[in-house]
């Protein structure tokens, strides 16, 4: 039955609709970057790009204030595509600017998975910004792969025999089956930052991470650890053969001029201090 929230909630989505609309007319959308670096050394190694809305009035938004809401709206595949275009471009510039990046991932949304046109568009914006496919890695949530069929995985595979990475992001929080990773060309998996936060006192969580991790190098793929912010949860995670992680302990996703002076400041053998 109708009650009166119901049209107090419809009226807010197509509020968030309309500004959305507004913020992609007006390129209110930018991407801030988190470095990936390597857990021995602390050597960034990569960097994760990260959508953020600057609103006119409520300032900077996170995700969580709007991300739900474009992924359903109709421009989520025009966004996808600007994303990818611009973390390309972007690790073009610090590349030939002679600066220690070699990987840049970027997260798909499931309307560029559904499109029909994913190998292109990644292909002419890494033709766009003359990127080797070796520079890019897509990241797919479990929402994505759980709605995977067989015309929808061809597009990866072709990707992956290009040298594109494939990463699953936020492994081990859902649905997602084992077997689930032999049929998706991946190159690595994520550990979500949930089971690092309660590494050092969750027995569960720590066996969870364990297991992933072994899982992980028993295939023959990368993993990368979520969240660390701690020197403890870093320790831990070389004890369990994780080679590489993010997180607050090595810095925010930070814009793009920032995320540069990081760069500058670190060359390719030196060290993120804690």
């Amino acid at each position: 039955m109708f009650q009166p929230e119901m049209r107090s909630a419809l009226l807010s989505r197509l509020a968030m609709q309309s500004e959305l609309r507004r913020a992609v007319a007006a390129g209110e959308f930018v991407l801030h970057y988190q470095p990936q670096v390597a857990l021995e050394n602390r050597c960034i190694n990569g960097a994760e790009a990260l959508l953020r809305w600057r609103h006119p009035e409520r300032g900077l938004l996170y995700p969580g204030a709007f991300l739900p809401q474009l992924e359903e709206h109709p421009l989520a595949l025009e966004v996808g595509r600007w994303i990818l275009d611009e973390a390309c471009r972007q690790a073009a510039a610090w590349r030939d600017a002679g600066l220690p990046i070699r990987k840049m991932g970027v997260n798909l949304f499931t309307a560029q998975v559904r499109s029909g046109t994913l190998t292109l568009d990644v292909a002419d914006a890494l033709q766009r910004h003359r990127l080797s496919p070796e520079m890019l890695e897509l990241e797919i949530t479990e929402t994505i792969f759980l709605k995977v069929d067989e015309p929808v995985l061809r597009p990866f595979r072709d990707l992956h025999r290009r040298g594109v990475g494939i990463s699953f992001d936020d492994f081990g929080t859902g649905y997602a089956s084992l077997s689930s990773l032999k049929r998706f060309p991946l190159t690595r998996l994520k550990i979500d930052r949930g089971f690092v936060r309660d590494l050092m006192t969750d027995q569960h969580d720590a066996a969870i991470v364990r297991s992933i991790i072994q899982i992980g190098n028993d295939i023959g793929l990368d993993i990368i650890a979520e969240g660390i912010e701690t020197a403890d949860q870093e320790a831990r995670l070389l004890e369990m053969g994780c080679k590489q992680g993010q997180g607050f302990l090595y810095a925010k996703a930070l814009p793009a001029a920032q995320f540069e002076d990081l760069l500058q400041g670190f060359g390719p053998r030196q060290k993120i201090a804690s």
